[in-house]
């Protein structure tokens, strides 16, 4: 009855450990944290006196320790296996758990000749641990590593033992699979911004400085007929370089994010505007009602609302004029306390920014949301419970709206 009962209990144990793997994995944590985690688990529910955890380089074919438990300095300073090595090298090798009961009969028993690195490898193993079970680590039939126990007496390894090594090996694969996709996420994520980003360089600078460029050329000839004309193209010229020189700076701040979250929205409003006159030829306006103190999430969004709606107009309305306006209510402060130097920022109390042109309009109804980035600019609004709306009819210019927080809407919910 008591064996039956420890039976149990180390069963609810083990359960108990898979659950808590389970939570790890759905965590942030970065891959080294979780596969300590994991080691540290299969040392205490296999009774393993120490763990650990090998990746393979598929380019030198040899496996290296990321992370482990209870192995000495020692052993760690020598721990580079080649596939096909030892008992860790072999099970990755052949794909399937290898156990040797005890290490003094490995190199009798093992099917190639072993390199003199492991052979002192397994010296130095042979000094405190008389047993191993190896368990390949497998994505997709691709062999990435290998979970290895080590054990200090000699162990007869039964299949219910391979069997949950097995599982932690599946528990480590899918954590290293995880990170693999976070970082193709992030790798994708970069390469889409560094696009656009040189999309942005090629629709707006590149376009302005060539523009300035055929001003420039042909600006002597001008001056010697018509010095009224060279002075009306000198203008244009200083409008179109000033222009570049701001939306470069654009482009250069945000190869920087943390310049769009450290930044006051006045200033990167009126430097976007800056950039986008030099392309219509003519200045907007940029009318500021109250310090715009925001979290940094809706400035960013007012930051990419305002970026999208100027360029839409520099593209596609034919605007003679553009004004911004940014009206913000402070927050309230609390009766009778005073300012400290320690207090998180007070932020505004709400925010709204208006965007129009007198450019030449559009039907709202006959324009796909994708065709003027309408939808993605609606999205980043509702994602931070902001109200959205563009105006706009033939002939009659465009006003877009973003009002935060959105006043038709429960924001405690």
């Amino acid at each position: 009855m008591p064996e039956q009962i420890f039976e149990l209990e180390h069963r609810r144990e083990i359960a108990e450990g898979l659950r808590g793997i389970l939570a790890i994995l759905n965590s942030n944590k970065p891959l080294d944290a979780i596969l300590d985690y994991i080691a540290a688990s299969a040392s205490r529910l296999l009774n393993a006196d120490a763990v650990s955890i090998y990746r393979l380089n598929s380019e030198s074919n040899l496996l290296t320790i990321q992370s482990s438990r209870g192995l000495s300095d020692e052993f760690l300073a020598h721990s580079g296996i080649p596939l096909g090595q030892a008992a860790t090298g072999q099970a990755v090798l052949d794909g399937v758990p290898i156990g040797i009961s005890n290490l003094n009969e490995f190199q009798e028993s093992t099917k190639s000749p072993l390199d003199p690195s492991v052979t002192h490898l397994l010296n130095i193993l042979s000094k405190q641990y008389s047993a191993v079970l190896a368990v390949p680590l497998v994505i997709k039939q691709e062999k990435v590593g290998a979970l290895t126990l080590y054990y200090s007496r000699p162990h007869i390894f039964e299949q219910e033992e391979i069997d949950m090594a097995v599982s932690f090996c599946d528990q480590a694969a899918l954590a290293i699979e995880n990170a693999r996709l976070r970082d193709k996420i992030q790798e994708d994520a970069v390469a889409a911004e560094r696009n656009r980003i040189a999309r942005d360089l090629h629709d707006s600078v590149t376009q302005t400085l060539f523009s300035a460029s055929l001003i420039a050329e042909v600006l002597p000839t001008i001056w010697k007929r018509n010095t009224a004309e060279a002075g009306q193209n000198l203008e244009d010229l200083r409008q179109l370089t000033r222009g570049a020189l701001a939306e470069m700076r654009t482009l250069l701040l945000e190869l920087r994010p943390a310049g769009l979250i450290e930044g006051r929205l006045e200033d990167l409003l009126k430097q976007l505007a800056d950039g986008v006159s030099g392309r219509v030829k003519s200045p907007i306006e940029i009318h500021v009602e109250g310090n715009a103190s925001l979290p940094p999430e809706i400035k960013l969004v007012f930051y990419r609302i305002a970026q999208e709606a100027l360029n839409n107009m520099a593209k596609h309305s034919n605007a003679e004029q553009g004004v911004i306006e940014l009206i913000s209510t402070p927050a309230a402060r609390a009766r009778g306390r005073k300012k400290s130097t320690v207090d998180s920022p007070a932020y505004s109390k709400s925010a709204s920014l208006r965007i129009r042109d007198n450019g030449c309009g559009f039907d709202p109804r006959t324009v796909t949301s994708e065709h003027m980035g309408l939808g993605i600019m609606q999205e980043r609004a509702h994602g931070v419970r902001a109200a959205f709306s563009v105006q706009s009819k033939p002939g009659q210019g465009t006003e877009v709206t973003l009002i935060w927080p959105d006043p038709n809407r429960n924001n405690g919910t």
